[in-house]
C-alpha cells in the first residue's frame, strides 16, 4: 500500500470499492481472467477495471442489481471482513463476539471468522465493531498485516537510517508499525513470530529539497530526497518524526493549527512568511501586561503560547508567536528586547522580530502595525526592514561579551579512546564533540563545564565530551585526563556528586545509569539509558592502553 506524494499516509482517510479491489487482488495467487461481468459503470478503460474483473471473477465482491459496481461507494468495516473470509482461510470458532453486531446482522458470520482469526480484536472497552462505519486506510493494512502474519521491526523502525518519514503519522500513531510494514519494501527474516527485516528501501519522497509545510507541520527535504530527521538544519530542530518543534508539544500543536489556516506548500518561503505575518497583524489584540523578563530562559515559548491561546498580548508577546509563525514555516527568526524609537525620536522598551536572511539581518514588527492601524489610522510597513531603514527605530540592547579562551584542538588520545568507547554500539542519534577547557562558556553563548560535568572545580588536562545533537534526547560521554598530582579519586567522588542526569529537562537519564568510573588520571562520565554499562566497561578496559 503506498503514500501519497507528499509523503503522507492519510490513515483516517477512507477508501472505496474500487480501492479496496485494487488493494485485495495482491492476495491472489492465481488469476480468475476477468469472468463475464460488466457493470454499466466500471469502464473498460477505468485504472481499476482490471482488479475489479478479477475479484468479481472469484465471487470475491459482487455488483448491484440494477448492474452497477458503484465504485466510488466508500466500503465499511463489514463489508471489507466479507471480502476477506472469502478467501481460503481455516474455519475456526470463538467465544467472544461484539455487542454491535448481533446474530441477526447480515455481516455476523463475517465479523465472528474475522474475530476467531485474529484479524479483528474485541478488546475495546465497549467491546464494538461499528460494521456500518467506513473503515479506514490505517485499519485496512492493520487487518491485512494480521491476515498474512506481518509485522514491522520495531527496533529498526526506531533507529534505522533513511526509514520511511510519513509528515501525516506521528510514530506514537497506534497504528504506525502497520502503516511502516505495508508502505516500505524490504526483506526479512522471521523467528519465534517475530519479524526482524534484513533489508530495506530508503525512502523517498518526490518533494523538491528544502522546506515543507503540511498539515500545518514544518520538515525539510535534503539533497538525497530524504525527510531529515532527528538532526538541526539552518538553526531549526526536527524531532525524530522530522517535524520541526519548539520543545514544547502545546506550542507545536497550536502553531500547526495557524499555519495550517494560512500556509499552502505551493506559496514560496516569502509568500510564507508574508501570509503568517499577516496572520499575526491581523489576529491578535494589544493587551497592556507590562514588561516581561526576557532574562528567563523560554520567555518566548511561554508568550508565544500564551497569545495563541488567548489572541491578546503586548509587545513581547507578539514578537514571540511571530517569531515561531517564521520559524514554523522555514525561517530561523529570533524574538528581541530592546529599545523601539517612534519616528520622532521618543525611546521606550519594545520587543521585535529578527530574521537574517541571505546575510542580512531584517525586523519585522507586526505589532506595531496592527495596534497603531486599529487605534490611531497610522499605517505602517513594518515588514522586512533593514535596521535603520524602517520609519520605527530598533535598537538592541547592549551587551559586554566577556573574553573567552580560545578553545584548543582535541586531544588525539581523547578522541581515540572515545572511539573505543562506543566499540560496536554508537549512540542511535546524532552526536557532537565538544573538546572541554577552562574558561569554556564565558561569553555567555556556550555552554560551559557545568553543563558537562555540573562542575567547574575539576582541574584537568584535556576533556572531551560526546552528547546527543538535540536536546530532545538524553546521552553523553565525557573523557578526562587530569592534571599531574591531580587526586582521581577525589574527582571521580565529586563528579558523581555534581554531574546532572535531568540536565535536559524534557528528558533525562535515571540517576541509577549514571556511571562515573577513574583509570589512572583518565575519568569517564556516561550518562546513557541504553548503553551506559557497555560504554563504562569499555573505558575501563582501554583506558589503561592511552
Amino acid at each position: 500500500m503506498n503514500g501519497y506524494e507528499d509523503g503522507t499516509f492519510r490513515p483516517d482517510a477512507t477508501i472505496t470499492r474500487a480501492e479496496a479491489c485494487q488493494l485485495l487482488t495482491g492476495l491472489l495467487v492465481e488469476k480468475s481472467g476477468g469472468g463475464d461481468y460488466t457493470f454499466i459503470d466500471v469502464p473498460a478503460n477505468a485504472w481499476y477495471a482490471a482488479a475489479v474483473g478479477e475479484m468479481t471473477g472469484f465471487s470475491l465482491v459482487n455488483g448491484y442489481e440494477d448492474g452497477s459496481f458503484r465504485p466510488e461507494d466508500t466500503i465499511t468495516r463489514a463489508e471489507f471482513v466479507t471480502i476477506l473470509t472469502r478467501f481460503p482461510h481455516d474455519d475456526i470458532g470463538t467465544e467472544q463476539s461484539f455487542a454491535d453486531v448481533p446474530a441477526a446482522h447480515w455481516a455476523y458470520s463475517a465479523v465472528q471468522t474475522a474475530l476467531a482469526q485474529g484479524w479483528v480484536s474485541a478488546d475495546d472497552a465497549d467491546s464494538t465493531f461499528r460494521p456500518d462505519e467506513a473503515i479506514t486506510r490505517a485499519e485496512v493494512v492493520t487487518i491485512l498485516n494480521r491476515v498474512l502474519d506481518r509485522s514491522a521491526d520495531a527496533a529498526m523502525a526506531a533507529s534505522g537510517e533513511g526509514i520511511r518519514v510519513m509528515p501525516d503519522v506521528p510514530d506514537t500513531h497506534w497504528a504506525y508499525l502497520d502503516m511502516l510494514e505495508a508502505t516500505t519494501d524490504h526483506e526479512y527474516d522471521k523467528a519465534n513470530g517475530v519479524e526482524s527485516w534484513t533489508s530495506y528501501d530508503k525512502e523517498t519522497t518526490e518533494l523538491a529539497e528544502g522546506w515543507h509545510n503540511i498539515n500545518g507541520l514544518l520538515f525539510h527535504v535534503n539533497a538525497d530526497s530524504q525527510f531529515d530527521r532527528n538532526t538541526t538544519v539552518d538553526g531549526l530542530e526536527l524531532d525524530r518524526n522530522g517535524r520541526y518543534t519548539t520543545g514544547s508539544e502545546e506550542l507545536d500543536s497550536l502553531l500547526a493549527d495557524a499555519v495550517a489556516g494560512v500556509v499552502t506548500d505551493d506559496m514560496t518561503q516569502m509568500e510564507k512568511l508574508r501570509a503568517v505575518y499577516d496572520y499575526a497583524k491581523e489576529t491578535f489584540g494589544y493587551l497592556g501586561i507590562g514588561e516581561v523578563d526576557t532574562s528567563k530562559e523560554g520567555w518566548e515559548i511561554e508568550q508565544a503560547t500564551s497569545m495563541l491561546k488567548n489572541k491578546r498580548g503586548n509587545c513581547y508577546s507578539w514578537s514571540s508567536v511571530f517569531t515561531y509563525l517564521a520559524r514554523q514555516v522555514g525561517f530561523d527568526a529570533h524574538a528581541i528586547a530592546g529599545t523601539g524609537v517612534s519616528p520622532k525620536g521618543s525611546e521606550s522598551v519594545h520587543a521585535w522580530t529578527e530574521i537574517t536572511i541571505d546575510g542580512v539581518a531584517y525586523t519585522f514588527d507586526p505589532q506595531i502595525e496592527s495596534v497603531y492601524a486599529a487605534r490611531y489610522g497610522e499605517n505602517y510597513d513594518l515588514f522586512m526592514k533593514e535596521y535603520g531603514k524602517a520609519e520605527w527605530g530598533y535598537v538592541k540592547s547592549e551587551q559586554t561579551e566577556p573574553e573567552q579562551p580560545e578553545a584548543p584542538e582535541a586531544d588525539a588520545t581523547l578522541v581515540s579512546l572515545m572511539e573505543k568507547v562506543y566499540g560496536d554500539k554508537p549512540y542511535g542519534g546524532m552526536v557532537m564533540q565538544t573538546v572541554l577547557y577552562d574558561g569554556m562558556g564565558a561569553d555567555g553563548m556556550s555552554r560551559g563545564l557545568e553543563w558537562y560535568l555540573g562542575t567547574a572545580g575539576i582541574e584537568f588536562e584535556a576533556g572531551l565530551a560526546s552528547e546527543s545533537a538535540i536536546t530532545s534526547a538524553a546521552h553523553s560521554v565525557v573523557l578526562l585526563r587530569l592534571k599531574d598530582g591531580a587526586d582521581a579519586e577525589a574527582a571521580k567522588e565529586k563528579l558523581a556528586e555534581s554531574v546532572d542526569p535531568f540536565k535536559w529537562v524534557c528528558v533525562g537519564v535515571d540517576p541509577d545509569k549514571v556511571r562515573v568510573e577513574s583509570n589512572g588520571d583518565l575519568i569517564c562520565v556516561v550518562m546513557d539509558e541504553e548503553n551506559g554499562d557497555y560504554y563504562a566497561d569499555n573505558f575501563l578496559s582501554f583506558a589503561v592502553a592511552e
